[in-house]
């Protein structure tokens, strides 16, 4: 009998229908939809970046904008010295802006953004309001101190007492000592302030000693004593010297003063030429030499013209005591009190004391180079004139212009008058007759020459025809 072949399974046992391949995988995003997840995933996170980045960049504006009035803010602080107050201004000021800012805004993830960058950015600026404060206290502290110095420098300087020349010493570096401290300055610092200290006081020494008898040496010993060379170079040194040899000069020589002693001043100007500092520096050096040169020839020349201007004084002087006794003894000639002067007497004798001050006035005024002489000379003319002036205003003050004169006089009187009058419409009439004819007419009742001529003229030409 024939045998059947028999085989042995390799495959499982499946429940597929006949036919079916199950062999073959088929990808479940290989439809057309599946195919476009990717590029709108891409799409998606682009968007959520885009309008992360749009609103990140909008509070950033925002914070941009506060934070430009936090600082204007900080400067307005910028000199209070008071931490904490200044600290409490600004957040008194600052945060209603922050919040009324932030009641604006409508999107939750841009409020959140502001307020994050807000807090960060309000410890910078309460550490900036802090540094503000310290250097306006330093500052201001400095400023405080430098007074206290200038004070106690410019007590020393002035200062005759020993005692408290020390006391204004001692004070001055405890002053200085206590702000190093205070803002812990290093020691440098210390040693520069005292250094600087010990130089503005042996300056004022300086100018102290100036121009006092053996200044120089005095000087030089104080230099020595205190070690000046240590803290004060040369150059400062000579500047300082001749600063005050050059204030004391000023002192002594105020032109036209009578109390300037100029022949003091060009000692001193030689007293500092030869000035010499212990170490062998000569003062007479450099810019200086020129300055000391400048400053003798200034001297030099103006004691000249302050001679001539004492000389002149001295001279005037004279003048106006000589010019003073004529016109006392012309005005009691006129108003003697021991006779009986009228009326117009003493007013003409008051007249004619205010004309004798101003001619001569006017006269050393137009003449200031006229001798003794010449001024004298010219004072006893103006007493003349005056005199002359006064007797011919009597002669013709009258009741009725009183012009009781022979025929021959009033004749003389007429044709004077007459030639006078046009003399004085051509302009050629001198000064001090217009000036007797003004009087006149003055003491007559008249305002002006012209008016007065105008009623004088005819009872003159009146009287010359009753008398022939």
């Amino acid at each position: 009998m024939p045998k059947i072949p028999t085989f042995t399974a390799t495959g499982r046992p499946t429940a597929d229908a006949p036919g079916v391949r199950t062999g073959i995988q088929v990808s479940p995003t290989a439809t057309i939809g599946a195919a476009l997840l990717p590029a709108a995933e891409t799409i998606t996170n682009y968007s959520i970046k885009k309008r992360n980045n749009e609103e990140k960049l909008v509070a950033d504006k925002i914070i941009l904008e506060l934070d430009a009035e936090s600082d204007k803010i900080i400067q307005s602080q910028k000199q209070n010295i008071v931490e904490e107050d200044a600290i409490n201004n600004w957040k008194n000021t600052f945060t209603p802006l922050v919040n009324q800012k932030l009641s604006t805004i409508k999107n939750r993830r841009v409020k959140n953004l502001v307020e994050r960058g807000i807090d960060l950015q309000n410890s910078t600026s309460i550490y900036q309001l802090k540094k503000n404060s310290f250097e306006a206290y330093q500052g201001d502290s400095l400023v405080n101190v430098n007074n206290k110095i200038t004070s106690n420098i410019g007590k020393y300087a002035t200062s005759d007492n020993p005692i408290m020349k020390v006391k204004y010493k001692t004070i001055t570096k405890e002053i200085i000592k206590d702000y190093v401290e205070e803002f812990n300055l290093p020691k440098n610092v210390l040693d520069q302030k005292l250094e600087a200290a010990d130089r503005d006081f042996l300056l004022s020494d300086i100018n102290q000693f100036a121009g006092q008898v053996n200044g120089a040496e005095q000087i030089n010993d104080l230099d020595i004593s205190l070690k000046g060379t240590n803290f004060l170079n040369d150059e400062d040194f000579g500047a300082g010297v001749y600063s005050a040899y050059n204030n004391k000069i000023s002192e002594l020589t105020v032109k036209g003063n009578p109390n300037s002693d100029y022949d003091r001043a060009l000692e001193l100007v030689d007293e500092l030429k030869n000035f010499k500092r212990s170490n062998g520096y000569k003062v007479d050096t450099g810019k200086l030499s020129v300055q000391i040169s400048n400053l003798e020839q200034k001297v030099l020349t103006e004691k000249i013209s302050h001679d001539s201007l004492i000389r002149k004084q001295g001279d005037n002087r004279l003048f106006y005591d000589y010019s003073e006794s004529l016109k006392k003894d012309l005005s009691q000639s006129i108003a003697d009190p021991y006779g009986q002067p009228e009326l117009f007497d003493r007013l003409a004798a008051t007249e004619i004391e205010q004309e004798f001050d101003k001619r001569i006035n006017n006269y050393v005024s137009a003449n200031p180079d006229a001798t003794l002489e010449e001024k004298r000379a010219y004072a006893r003319s103006v007493t003349f004139v005056l005199a002359n002036k006064y007797e011919d205003n009597k002669i013709l003050k009258q009741s009725e212009f009183n012009l009781q004169l022979s025929a021959t006089d009033l004749t003389d009187q007429y044709n004077t008058t007459i030639s006078d009058m046009k003399k004085l419409a051509d302009g050629t009439l001198d000064q001090d007759t217009i000036e007797s004819y003004e009087s006149l007419a003055r003491a007559n009742g008249y305002q002006d020459i012209q008016s007065f001529m105008n009623d004088y003229i005819p009872i003159l030409e009146s009287q010359l025809s009753r008398s022939r």
